[in-house]
């Protein structure tokens, strides 16, 4: 495996960390594409994925057929693989360079991403357009840098929000024009960097809130505890304790999936300097539940973008988190608490206003 800069045909591949694959940035694949002498597209998704968009000129093995077909990939060009969001295109990349193939990379963000930032004429496709079994939608809110998220059963026309915001209107609307029935409203933790919408989507939907045993929620509401699973038609939204950004912070997993609110963001985590955090419960709930999790876990955090000084991407993977993340990257204990005690902003002067107003409900 590729180690260092050196050995990487291009700048613009970054060197991994030990255990960690070569990743490559949408906007410098843009411009080996436009150079003279572009790297090989792998595109490692289903055929179904592949029908809705798909970057020109690229060449098609899916990534349970890799094995049988590395004799058609060049092994003196570089080799971009891609997907969706980049979970698959990482175990490709891992798989060929234990094969013998240095000058591979995967694509940052996969698919979605390059869309997004790199080239708008690249079609891009909700994650429920794939044919599955299982509606997700993100629901960023661009004003405030939050998502809230709605997984559902398209056959029972049943789901679930997690950490909807103040104005509802948005979440009506996708329940009504999808002809949806919610059966429940579900928050992470107590937020305090913005209102929360529970009640208002409580009392326009009648769907029960849920919080974790350890709220102080002083509002009507169920209480989950880890181990605990929520169902919704034929799904399951398991639960996970996960402490330390606040104390009665949640972690929700629906199959591959992990709603992780501000225990785990992209490339960072949540304070734990501001009311009841703790850096040490915040510790244990990383190193002994998520990154417990399989690499290719797909990561739902609650915040983004510059208003929270995190990256302009929605969508993660615990292998991704692992190898890139800067709170992950101290190297124990002693070194995340002082990592998560120093040189922070002073406390949000509306902090102690919405924590109450959200307790409230």
């Amino acid at each position: 495996m590729a180690t260092g800069a050196d050995t990487l045909p291009h700048p613009f591949f970054r060197p991994p960390r030990d255990g960690a694959v070569p990743l490559i940035a949408p906007r410098a694949l843009r411009d080996l594409l436009d150079g003279a002498a572009p790297p090989y597209l792998l595109d490692v998704r289903g055929a179904d994925e592949r029908a809705l968009a798909a970057l020109p000129g690229d060449h098609h093995v899916p990534l349970h057929a890799l094995a049988g077909r590395l004799g058609e990939l060049p092994r003196d060009r570089p080799i971009v693989a891609y997907d969706h969001v980049g979970a698959q295109a990482r175990e490709a990349v891992q798989y060929l360079q234990d094969r013998g193939f240095p000058f591979s990379a995967a694509l940052e963000g996969g698919l979605d991403e390059f869309a997004r930032v790199a080239d708008p004429d690249v079609a891009r496709y909700e994650l429920d357009d794939r044919g599955i079994d299982l509606v997700l939608r993100q629901i960023p809110r661009p004003e405030s840098g939050c998502l809230a998220y709605f997984v559902g059963d398209p056959d029972e026309k049943v789901g679930v929000m997690i950490d909807p915001g103040h104005d509802v209107a948005p979440y009506l609307g996708l329940l009504r024009d999808g002809g949806w029935r919610l059966a429940a409203i579900v928050e992470t933790h107590t937020h305090a960097d913005h209102l929360a919408g529970h009640a208002a989507l409580h009392a326009a939907t009648g769907a029960p809130i849920y919080v974790s045993h350890r709220s102080p929620a002083q509002y009507p509401h169920e209480r989950l505890t880890g181990g605990e699973a929520l169902d919704f038609g034929r799904e399951e939204l398991r639960v996970l304790e996960t402490p330390g950004h606040t104390r009665d912070h949640l972690t929700l997993r629906v199959r591959a999936t992990a709603f992780t609110g501000d225990t785990l963001l992209l490339g960072s985590c949540g304070r734990t300097d501001l009311g009841d955090g703790s850096p040490d419960l915040l510790w244990e709930s990383l190193t002994e539940q998520l990154l417990k999790l399989p690499d290719s876990t797909e990561v739902y955090p609650a915040h983004y973008g510059s208003r929270h000084a995190l990256v302009e991407r929605y969508v993660s993977s615990i292998g991704f988190e692992r190898a890139t993340n800067e709170a992950l990257a101290q190297p124990d204990r002693r070194a995340f608490v002082q990592y998560m005690t120093e040189g922070w902003p002073p406390k949000p002067a509306d902090f102690d206003r919405i924590v109450r107003t959200n307790l409230e409900g």
